[in-house]
């Protein structure tokens, strides 16, 4: 099991002192005990009886953690340049408060750990919110049918899904409204519209800047004209963050609801976000040649 940091990624040692000690090393000797690289802890302050360390990655393995106080005190006692004092210990705010666990109490606690993860997870992939987006949709030029749709057809399958307004056609604007969705809780996130060609279609490009893994496969290609398409691809999103994943659709409804199907048959499965993005994607385009060739659909 993995344990997400949350940025809180700070432990201390009191009652140590350090004596011309290389840093690199005392590092080093302290992700040893937690199963990290070297490279993956740096020492970030030392004075007098107190060495802090800053873990830099945003997660860790919970048994590699968990009740691993004395293995840490034990490598550094190795280093000649480090005294490990008789009151010595490990202290975090954060998760990493579990390396000084009692090893002997380790086990249950890591079993509790993962009931209550598991229980935190099912809660959050529950929480649903669906984005609208489109200057069109904001000036009531054209009816929203994709959201009331999505929080139907969700709710129907046990979600508990909200509407979060209709988005500006604005990158930067997009991505706060997806990252505050991620900050509230919400393990699923769903945006209508903008995915187009245009200069005004900007949502992709949101979901990729704050998820630069994000899978988004074509659903259209075509030459650019510099006029309506300002880009080779028509791609839809499917990114995460955390626990929350997000997933941009078309604006069209009827393709809003296959995609919708896809969502809901995808997770039911528990296939991979690459998967998932990859089988929308795929619909989407036998969609659009069945339009363009009637003849072979």
């Amino acid at each position: 099991m993995e344990w997400d940091l949350l940025e809180k990624t700070t432990f201390w040692i009191e009652d140590v002192k350090l004596q011309e000690a290389d840093l690199g090393q005392v590092a080093a000797a302290a992700a040893a005990a937690l199963e990290l690289q070297p490279h993956e802890i740096m020492v970030v302050d030392v004075r007098n009886d107190f060495v802090a360390f800053d873990v830099l990655v945003k997660k860790v393995k919970a048994e590699a953690v968990i009740g691993k106080e004395q293995a840490i005190l034990a490598n550094l006692r190795k280093l000649e340049k480090v005294q490990i004092g008789k009151k010595a210990g490990v202290h975090s705010e954060g998760v990493l408060g579990f390396i000084a666990v009692n090893p002997k109490e380790a086990a249950d606690v890591l079993k509790k750990s993962e009931n209550i993860m598991s229980n935190i997870t099912k809660k959050i992939s529950e929480r649903t919110i669906v984005f609208s987006s489109g200057t069109e949709v904001q000036k009531g030029e054209i009816k929203d049918t994709n959201a009331p749709y999505l929080i139907e057809q969700l709710s129907e399958k046990g979600y508990k899904a909200a509407f979060g307004g209709i988005m500006e056609d604005n990158q930067e604007k997009v991505a706060a409204h997806l990252l505050e969705a991620v900050d509230n809780g919400y393990g699923l996130i769903i945006t209508t519209g903008g995915v187009g060609a245009e200069d005004k279609d900007f949502t992709v490009e949101a979901v990729r800047q704050i998820d630069p893994q994000a899978h988004t496969p074509w659903i259209l290609r075509f030459g650019i004209d510099n006029h309506r398409h300002h880009k080779h691809e028509v791609c839809i999103a499917v990114g995460r963050i955390g626990l929350s994943l997000i997933i941009s659709l078309p604006g069209p409804h009827e393709e809003v609801k296959l995609g919708c199907k896809c969502i809901i048959d995808g997770l039911a499965q528990g296939i991979s976000d690459a998967q998932l993005a990859e089988n929308i994607a795929e619909i989407l385009r036998n969609r659009w040649r069945n339009m363009m060739n009637p003849s072979e659909a």
